[in-house]
C-alpha cells in the first residue's frame, strides 16, 4: 500500500487511518500486533500522518506513546476521535487536559455496558468516519461535556 505524504487535513488522516484498519486489522491491546500486522487506532493514525511505523511501536511502548503525544497532527486526529465517542474523555483537573489516548484505548478494549461486547472493527472504522465528518464540518474540536 503506497501513499503520498504528508496528509493535508485531519479528515484525510482519519480516512486513511480507517483504510489502514480495514486492510491490516484492529489491534485492541498493543499498539501493533506483529504476528498479524494489526494496528491499534493510534498506530493507524500515526501511520496515516507520517507514512511509517517506527520500531518503538513494537518494542518500546513508552517511546511510542511519546511519539504519539508529540506529533500534533496525530494528536488532533485522536482528539476528534475522542470527541465523537459516546463517553467523555478522562480529564486531569490539575492540567485541564483531556486524555484522548486513554479514552480511545478504553473504548476499544472495554466491553459495552449494555451488550457486553467490544466494538467491532467496522464500528471502529465508522467512528473514524464520524470523526472525519466532524473535523471537516466543525470549526473546532467540541469541548468536553460537563455535568449540570
Amino acid at each position: 500500500m503506497t501513499l503520498t505524504l504528508p496528509r493535508t487535513s485531519t479528515g484525510t488522516v482519519l480516512d486513511v487511518a480507517g483504510q489502514f484498519l480495514s486492510y491490516f486489522g484492529l489491534e485492541r491491546t498493543d499498539l501493533i500486533n506483529t504476528g498479524r500486522e494489526a494496528l491499534s487506532i493510534e498506530a493507524a493514525v500515526f501511520r496515516a500522518v507520517t507514512g511509517r511505523i517506527p520500531g518503538a511501536f513494537t518494542r518500546d511502548p513508552e517511546t511510542a506513546e511519546l511519539l504519539l503525544e508529540t506529533n500534533e497532527p496525530t494528536q488532533e486526529a485522536l482528539a476528534w476521535i475522542s470527541a465523537v465517542l459516546p463517553t467523555d474523555a478522562p480529564h486531569d483537573p490539575d492540567t485541564g487536559i483531556d486524555d484522548h489516548l486513554e479514552h480511545i484505548r478504553t473504548w476499544v478494549s472495554t466491553p459495552d455496558f449494555f451488550t457486553g461486547t467490544l466494538p467491532e472493527p467496522f464500528e471502529v472504522i465508522r467512528v473514524l468516519q464520524r470523526a472525519k465528518q466532524a473535523a471537516e464540518n466543525l470549526a473546532a474540536i467540541p469541548t468536553q461535556r460537563t455535568a449540570a
